[in-house]
């Protein structure tokens, strides 16, 4: 090697290179996924993965004689963190009534989440009041423990975007101790609206916002 470095160099120099397409990236002290970060934004290259993935996930409206399944799914989702946090209003500890209830307001629909056939979680999306077609809660979400960290959840939420674009305004609220949920929500564009409120001891929830369309739009 040493007596190749003189006659061959592992570097351009300014200028050298005439091609339109060509950056240089001094990867001294950078990791491998700055580095890629850095070729992907200065070429806007798509991200193949998420892509992927987004053309494997889609969202199925659940039926009411699926509920039972769908109570169990939030149950098993849940209790990692109910045994964290002791919040007895989690939805671990959500009774089937109270969904079968939920499931029949008119403007809001549960949906499964599914990946390529595999149902890996569950969205419900809507609002109370029947006349509201502007504002929509995400209230649950959630992944199943084994299919998380994979980016479902992400993908989820652009789906339930793209299916109502007529929503102006999706709000949730999240556990502010749990960090990975809170980058979720603002990777998809959510801001947080100063509002808190603590459950106990261990836990605060925390509000979220995102508006769509408008000079106030935050997309991320």
């Amino acid at each position: 090697m040493t007596r190749e470095e003189t006659k061959y160099r592992l570097e351009s120099r300014e200028g050298e290179v005439p091609f339109e397409n060509y950056i240089k990236i001094d990867n001294t002290n950078l990791e491998p996924s700055e580095a890629a970060k850095m070729i992907k934004d200065r070429f806007a290259l798509s991200d193949m993965r998420a892509d992927r993935l987004m053309q494997q996930i889609y969202l199925e409206e659940v039926r009411e004689d699926e509920l039972k399944q769908l109570h169990a799914m939030q149950v098993e989702s849940f209790m990692p963190l109910y045994e964290i946090y002791r919040d007895e209003g989690s939805p671990a500890l959500e009774a089937i009534e109270r969904i079968r209830k939920r499931a029949k307001v008119a403007n809001r629909k549960y949906y499964f989440i599914c990946v390529s056939g595999a149902r890996v979680g569950v969205i419900n999306i809507g609002h109370n009041d029947p006349n509201e077609h502007e504002v929509s809660f995400v209230s649950p979400i959630f992944i199943l423990p084994r299919y998380q960290n994979r980016g479902y959840g992400y993908a989820a939420l652009q789906k339930a975007f793209s299916m109502h674009p007529e929503i102006k305004t999706w709000k949730l609220d999240t556990i502010k101790q749990e960090p990975r949920n809170c980058h979720l929500y603002e990777k998809c564009g959510f801001v947080r609206t100063g509002q808190e409120e603590v459950v106990n001891e261990r836990l605060t929830l925390v509000f979220y916002e995102k508006h769509v369309g408008g000079n106030d739009e935050n997309e991320s």
